[in-house]
């Protein structure tokens, strides 16, 4: 986990906004946002106080149940700690327990908390927050409550100390952890209403993190300023941070050039080289991340495995590297990520030969195929993606009819097999470093119109290798079975596997301690950023 160079105390990634929940409603009025640098004085030494992010997205809802999608991982990472956290080096950190021990047989876990963590309201945080919060993700079964599916309980020992009791041992549970956003159980039970909080933290905070939430202009900016109280401190963190959603890159490269935002997410690669030169930061990283396109396995022509075969022959994998993410990033290697813990380099991934795919389909009698795809709009990556295989799978004879939604259309369509598009473009983002988050939460048949099984992939024996291995300890033992795993979904064509692609973020100079957080993909650690 990286951390700002002069941070007070060893603070984590995860953090909570939120004094007294304040309702998002309303414009924003602030005079930091709107104005550059250049502006009178006064609005000039509050732009200087403020951090302004441009993101593409705005999220669906601020309840951090639902952070397992990074536009609401991103506005809970200011506003809510975590128990547990990512270090840069891949290990697990303290955040706000400090100590951990599972017991032998895997299925007890003893938590020793903080005793200096408030809430934004000043009410302490203690172990009965905590426990409300595994079991409220528990009950609603939905977000992150894919990532702790082995959780059964957890008994208050007293203020700082939580035991947790897991269905049986699961290996990934303590990183899953670090997705979990502690509430203020007071507070929301206060506003719980009938469906849990859910409405209310749709629109309100109930963290203890560096940040609190004071104002969202729906699909425009959401706006946080300090909680004073918070147990890391500060240093020279911006006073206030707003991000603001810009979904054209074109948008977003001309507000940095202004000097309106100071971080910008989603800048067209064809001007990196020219904001490089003209003073700005060019930040790429590597990922956990791959895009793939995702196939409808039941009810639709791409059921046919001999299609699916065909069509990951069709695409151009050197032109996506060389044309539209411009070196930035690689040929993705099976489904799990080159970079991720048991990747397996041996998995065969198919490779651009028309020729080969066109007599996949003739051998299998396919002709005059016409299929729907979706992918996000305002992703660059994605709309050149699109485009480039509409036009590789014409040449094979496979029609394709595209069509642009946002990110909570996307989760919407998935929820039933009959709004499934027959292939689907989407990023897989691994909530954490582990096999376990890609080919469990994407590949397990119990995610089918449940979470991220995109395409409805259903084969007992992967449900089986994967989740026998997140019962064992030992990482030589779990790689063997994930390794199986990844050999026989490759065989099974379920997705075209079409890029790892680097992290790349522009942002002006003189901001120092941002980097790109492998664990929390497409986000900015707003309390680790300091103004120079």
């Amino acid at each position: 986990m990286h951390r700002p160079p002069a941070t007070p105390v060893a603070r984590g990634r995860k953090r909570t906004a939120g004094l007294t929940s304040v309702l998002l409603v309303g414009a924003l009025v602030l005079a930091a946002c709107g104005q550059s640098g250049s502006g009178a004085s006064g609005g000039s030494d509050v732009r200087k106080q403020t951090l302004i992010i441009a993101e593409n997205e705005p999220p669906a809802t601020f309840d951090p149940v639902q952070a397992d999608n990074s536009t609401v991982d991103e506005v809970s990472i200011p506003t809510y700690d975590t128990l547990v956290e990512y270090r840069e080096d891949g290990a697990i950190a303290p955040a706000v327990a400090t100590e951990w021990t599972f017991s032998k047989d895997g299925k007890t876990l003893d938590l020793t908390l903080r005793d200096d963590v408030t809430f934004h309201d000043g009410t302490k945080l203690t172990a009965t927050d905590v426990k409300y919060t595994m079991d409220r993700i528990a009950e609603l079964k939905m977000g992150v409550a894919s990532l702790l599916t082995a959780y059964d309980s957890a008994e208050v020992v007293d203020d700082t100390h939580l035991t947790i009791k897991l269905k049986q041992s699961y290996a990934p549970f303590l990183g899953a952890l670090s997705r979990v956003y502690l509430l203020n159980s007071k507070l929301v039970q206060a506003n719980a209403g009938s469906d849990a909080g859910r409405q209310w933290l749709a629109a309100n905070d109930a963290g203890s993190g560096p940040y609190k939430l004071v104002g969202y202009t729906p699909n425009q900016e959401a706006k946080f300023t300090r909680h004073d109280g918070y147990w890391g401190g500060f240093t020279k963190q911006a006073k206030d941070v707003v991000i603001r959603y810009l979904p054209q890159a074109a948008t977003q490269k001309t507000a940095l050039s202004n000097g309106d935002v100071d971080i910008a997410m989603d800048i067209d690669p064809n001007d990196w080289a020219g904001l490089e030169s003209n003073g700005y930061v060019v930040d790429k990283a590597d990922t956990n991340v791959q895009l793939y396109v995702f196939f409808k396995m039941k009810d639709s022509p791409a059921a046919d495995k001999a299609l699916r075969e065909a069509i990951t022959y069709a695409y151009d994998y050197d032109q996506h590297q060389s044309a539209i993410l411009k070196g930035a990033g690689k040929k993705a290697i099976g489904v799990l990520p080159s970079t991720m813990p048991c990747a397996d380099p041996t998995v065969a991934q198919a490779g651009h030969d028309p020729e080969k795919a066109k007599s996949i389909l003739a051998t299998a009698g396919l002709r005059n195929v016409t299929l729907t795809m979706s992918y996000l709009k305002a992703t660059a990556e994605m709309e050149q993606a699109a485009t480039l295989l509409q036009s590789e799978l014409a040449k094979i004879g496979v029609k394709v009819e595209l069509s642009a939604v946002t990110y909570p259309q996307y989760v919407e369509m998935l929820k039933s097999n009959d709004t499934t598009p027959d292939l689907g473009m989407i990023y897989g983002f691994p909530p954490y470093p582990d096999p376990d988050s890609v080919l469990y939460l994407q590949f397990d048949s119990k995610f089918i119109n449940n979470g991220q099984n995109s395409g409805g992939y259903d084969n007992p024996k992967v449900d089986k290798l994967v989740e026998d291995a997140q019962k064992l300890t030992d990482l030589e033992a779990r790689c063997a079975l994930y390794k199986e795993a990844q050999q026989t979904i490759a065989a099974d064509h379920p997705s075209i596997n079409m890029s790892n692609p680097q992290y790349v973020t522009v942002h002006r100079k003189g901001l120092t301690g941002y980097a790109y957080d492998p664990a929390h993909h497409q986000t900015v650690d707003v309390y680790r950023v300091q103004a120079g």
